[in-house]
């Protein structure tokens, strides 16, 4: 089991952890799915295409602590407690978060972009429920469960890949992008027939990270990341043959039938 999973099942306490960078909660230092406060040097999207050993792109990969991350409750813990924005202000008070702070509003946030979500996409707020979203097509094959790993915490630098490898998964991979909440929140969607990959890259620093890359063939519901696609050379774009990746973060995860 990664530590992306195993590191994170311990007990939720009832209010705030002891306090991170710049007074923040640190269950709440490791879900970066915002895109608001990335540097705009920072590689976001590319095309498959340009995925090969020596591409050269800049890259901020925070290495994470996932004794710190939001932990994951059991299925019956987690359907216990209200998830809806109607229920905002209970949610604040059962984990004490004062409704002005920066935790609130990314609870807010996260809450009202679940309730946006096409039938296919899911947030789920327990492992169980992932596995159940991960299977239906995995059928007979098995499931490889992937995530970035980091060997160190570094800083905004170019990094080149030294190592490519495409994943050969079934169709139907599921990517499970962590959300800003108390607790382990997962927003998880099918890649159809999308792809993955491993990659090796290096720092200019040295440092070294293993990393995972999903390829979206259809990206035409991108609407919270249609900034990403200033990143894309002029005239390019996303389509069949011209895939759009992008690297996981080390709390996100892939569910891949093989």
């Amino acid at each position: 089991m990664p530590d992306a999973i195993r590191a994170r099942f311990r007990p939720v306490p009832p209010g705030l952890l002891r306090m991170g960078l710049g007074n923040r909660d640190p269950r709440f230092l490791y879900s970066d799915f915002s895109q608001e406060n990335r540097d705009p040097r920072e590689s976001t999207l590319f095309l498959e295409k340009d995925l090969k050993v020596g591409m050269n792109k800049i890259f901020y990969f925070r290495k994470s602590k996932f004794s710190c991350a939001s932990p994951f409750l059991s299925r019956e813990d987690a359907d216990t407690i209200p998830f809806s924005s109607a229920e905002l202000p209970s949610i604040l008070q059962r984990f004490s978060f004062p409704p002005a702070s920066s935790e609130a509003v990314e609870v807010g946030v996260t809450l009202k972009w679940c309730e946006l979500l096409e039938a296919r996409e899911k947030c789920l707020t327990s492992l169980e429920a992932m596995i159940d979203y991960a299977t239906p097509f995995a059928q007979d094959h098995n499931i490889m469960v992937l995530h970035t790993s980091i060997n160190n915490d570094s800083v905004l630098q170019a990094y080149t890949a030294t190592k490519v490898q495409r994943v050969p998964t079934k169709a139907n991979s599921t990517l499970c992008h962590n959300m800003p909440y108390p607790y382990a929140v997962h927003y998880c969607h099918y890649i159809g027939e999308g792809r993955i990959y491993k990659v090796k890259l290096e720092g200019e620093d040295g440092s070294m990270v293993d990393a995972i890359v999903g390829c979206h063939s259809d990206t035409k519901d991108w609407q919270p990341f249609s900034t990403w696609f200033q990143a894309l050379p002029a005239g390019e774009k996303a389509d069949q043959l011209n895939y759009a990746c992008h690297f996981l973060p080390d709390t996100h995860i892939v569910w891949a039938p093989v």
